[in-house]
């Protein structure tokens, strides 16, 4: 929410005091007609009580709809001030004759992206940092629950000092920890002044907060009074290093009524003072109240992006089941909990069994390198009343071991996260879900197809031909055995090289056991028929197999190399018109879409995909989420290493492939974990701003009104920008209304975003570690920012 102009009542405001019901259902298009011969009724709102009226407004969430409400007349005004309890403010703390003073019964406020954003709220005007203070705790004086960006000890004394009585705070700091304050007084001293004078602190989250993990048990143990109420820690992403065991004792120990703890741990036991069972039962009897737990290793999520088609790690966890066991009996209280290590856990499902029976309260399960959960028909071990399932390279678990717990779960299961699972692509993970298909609400999942669907895509398309016998179906088969046969040679003969060493896989091809098609539905199938019955547009966009568009370059995350993402992109560009076409459907053939086509994923709302670099978007709807009539959010993730990546030979990635999703407004495209050549790329190789415009070219058909965009990096180079292309097509969404960039911009590509008509807010955050100390000369200067937004104002809104 933009907050640059407060709202100013004016001298002498219009006083609607009676409003007619009917004129608001003329303007709704439901006109209210009373009957014959009764008089018409003149029931107004402002007949409501304001009592009543209040609980109403207290209801609405969404600030455009509260900003709308406040517009109507002079008494709604009043009232949604009064109501409002959330506020985020945008503006500039220069500025401080602009901070709203109206908003007297607001609880939460987030000054975290106060422009320009990274800078110290109190130390931006020295000379008047206590005046700022002042004018903000003035204007909130209510505040209970607080997001503040600090660079250092002094910004965090300041909110301590005007606002005593929260309750919840959120530190945010990207930039590096200062040093002097160890130097002058030692660990964890930025934190003193705020133990000491918060004494209502009942939640801290330093999830965003870069410091080192030494600062924190010095902190907690300033105040024991205050850490011992404490409630909720968030300790995630603190440092880039992990607590050990000595560290998670004390905190266990200094806050032994923490209901809430999330946490990076130390698992590996290659380091001193690793996390292991001793560590973790002690904390399990020092926090008996804990409801949620998040335990996540450092290296997790590294180790997954490099080892994926590998079956297990040459490493297994230090945690026993015997050692799980005793947690899990020791916290019965649990609702949500998340286990994600970097190393094995072999045969857990006899310790997820004692989680069953001790915790029935468990409404959240996350799981990383846990082996052994649905390895038979009655998956027991997981088996419970969840709302929530994240699988994360559980490499042992079956598309059928996860069906059958799926169906299981049909009657709770809302949100399901499946990654780095060996056995499971993305078309294997759809098709286990069909159960929940129309109950599920957010859905995140590998974007990568697995080999194997070559040899079920042979099996299916000669299903296809005996039960079809039109002229059209054996035109098509014949295509397609053609492209299939092609294919499958040059797989053979790779033989999923990983890593230098030859594997074949061990994967179980089970059916899909679908009905064969009617001969009336494969009537007649022609090219555009098939585009059309999937609502996919042909213009301008360069559809592929989809088993020759993922295969040779989803083998590991990062390290992709340079011969098969040649191959990968010879094939994506030998393909003729009529096998592109065909690619469209999963196994090639229409049985294969009319058969997803009989369902749609109705309630999904997000849908977030994790994408190796070079894999086209253009096959989504066709694997089964053709028809998704809620989706309003996609978060998309690319990763991996353009140098090792050559020119592709299609034009783009397929993003205009997200219209399809008309109820679509949020799109977060993040390439961060991208790297490749800023500069001076190499022949036959593409620089980062290519790459850019080949994943954002058609994103203007998208009606998108909020847009996330980390821009990819050149670690050699540190740079982390926006580059002409893609400012040129973002500067295209019409419909945009917020743009927020992770990254810097040269100030006249960022003029570009004020040609952009429903634009009202652009932010540029920096949110990664480290985050630029100093100034560059010409890329996200404080007063670029200034008068970018200044433009931006003075152009004014259309609404």
């Amino acid at each position: 929410m933009m907050t640059n102009l407060p709202l100013e009542v004016p001298p002498s405001p219009p006083r609607w005091s009676r409003i007619p019901f009917d004129i608001f259902e003329d303007v709704q298009g439901r006109e209210k007609r009373p009957r014959f011969g009764e008089p018409k009724s003149m029931t107004c709102i402002s007949d409501i009580p304001e009592t009543i009226l209040a609980l109403i407004f207290s209801c609405i969430s969404d600030t455009r709809s509260r900003n709308a409400v406040s517009l109507v007349c002079i008494e709604w005004y009043s009232l949604e001030r009064a109501t409002r309890t959330s506020l985020c403010l945008r503006g500039s703390v220069s500025d401080l004759y602009l901070i709203p003073r109206s908003f007297q019964a607001v609880e939460s406020l987030d000054l975290s992206h106060c422009s320009p954003w990274g800078y110290s709220l109190f130390q931006s005007i020295p000379e008047r940092a206590v005046l700022v203070g002042q004018v903000l705790s003035q204007a909130f004086p209510k505040v209970k629950y607080m997001t503040i960006y600090v660079r250092d000890g002094r910004d965090i004394d300041m909110v301590a000092c005007f606002w005593s009585n929260l309750q919840s705070l959120k530190l945010v700091r990207w930039h590096q920890r200062p040093t002097h304050f160890e130097e002058a007084s030692g660990y964890g001293m930025e934190f003193r002044f705020l133990m000491q004078s918060c004494k209502s602190l009942r939640s801290l989250d330093l999830s965003e907060f870069y410091c080192w993990t030494e600062d924190i048990p010095p902190a907690l143990m300033v105040e024991p009074f205050v850490s011992r109420s404490l409630h909720s820690l968030n300790l995630l992403n603190v440092s880039l290093e992990g607590f050990k065991a000595v560290e998670l004792g004390a905190i266990a120990s200094a806050c032994p009524n923490l209901e809430d703890l999330r946490i990076v741990l130390v698992f590996d036991s290659r380091f001193v003072d690793f996390v292991d069972d001793e560590a973790l039962l002690h904390l399990g009897v020092s926090c008996k109240k804990l409801k949620v737990l998040h335990l996540i290793d450092t290296a997790a999520f590294v180790d997954a992006q490099t080892d994926r088609e590998d079956a297990f790690g040459n490493e297994d966890a230090q945690i026993s089941r015997a050692g799980l066991e005793g947690v899990f009996e020791a916290l019965p209280l649990l609702e949500d909990l998340a286990i994600v290590l970097s190393q094995n856990v072999r045969d857990a499902k006899s310790a997820l069994e004692v989680l069953a029976s001790k915790c029935k309260k468990l409404k959240s399960l996350c799981l990383g390198r846990f082996h052994g959960l649905c390895n038979g028909p009655q998956p027991n071990g997981i088996a419970m009343w969840l709302q929530k399932l994240a699988l994360h390279s559980c490499k042992e678990i079956t598309r059928s071991g996860l069906r059958s717990l799926v169906r299981q779960l049909r009657n709770s299961l809302v949100d399901v996260q499946v990654t780095c699972c060996l056995q499971l692509d993305a078309v294997d993970t759809l098709w286990a879900l069909q159960p929940i298909q129309n109950t599920i609400s957010k859905l995140l999942l590998d974007y990568q197809l697995n080999p194997d669907h070559l040899a079920r895509e042979q099996e299916d398309a000669h299903r296809c031909q005996s039960f079809c016998n039109l002229s059209t179906c054996e035109n098509a088969q014949r295509v397609h055995n053609e492209s299939v046969q092609s294919f499958s040679s040059s797989i053979n003969s790779q033989k999923y090289s990983i890593n230098g060493s030859n594997r074949e896989s061990s994967r179980n091809l089970l059916d899909l056991n679908f009905a064969p098609p009617c001969t009336e539905q494969c009537e007649g199938f022609k090219n555009s028929d098939i585009m059309n019955m999937h609502g996919c547009s042909t213009d301008g966009i360069a559809f592929s197999s989809v088993g020759a568009e993922s295969d040779g370059i989803h083998g590991s995350r990062d390290h992709a190399s340079s011969s098969a993402c040649r191959d990968a992109s010879d094939r994506l560009s030998n393909h003729d018109f009529n096998s592109e076409m065909h690619g469209l459907s999963e196994f090639g053939n229409p049985a294969f879409s009319l058969a997803f086509r009989e369902g749609e994923w109705s309630m999904l709302k997000s849908l977030a995909l994790w994408i190796p670099i070079g894999e086209l978007l253009s096959s989504l709807p066709v694997m089964g989420l053709q028809f998704c009539p809620s989706l309003r959010e996609v978060q998309i993730k690319v990763e991996g290493d353009c140098r090792a990546c050559p020119k592709p030979k299609v034009r783009k990635a397929g993003l205009s492939t997200l219209a399809l999703y008309k109820a679509i407004s949020k799109l977060t495209l993040d390439c961060s974990e991208t790297v490749g050549y800023a500069l001076s790329a190499p022949q036959g190789h593409m620089e980062l701003s290519l790459w850019e415009r080949w994943y954002l070219q058609g994103i203007e058909s998208v009606k998108l009104q909020e847009l996330d965009y980390w821009p990819p990096q050149d670690r050699d180079a540190n740079r982390r920008g926006l580059s002409l292309p893609s400012s040129g097509l973002i500067s295209q969404c019409a419909t945009l209304r917020k743009l927020i960039i992770h990254g810097t911009i040269n100030e006249h590509l960022l003029r570009m975003f004020t040609k952009m008509p429903n634009l009202r807010d652009v932010q540029l955050r920096l949110d990664y570690y480290p985050a630029p100390e100093v100034e560059l000369n010409t890329e996200t200067r404080a007063d670029a920012c200034r008068r970018f937004e200044a433009a931006l104002a003075e152009r004014g809104f259309p609404d």
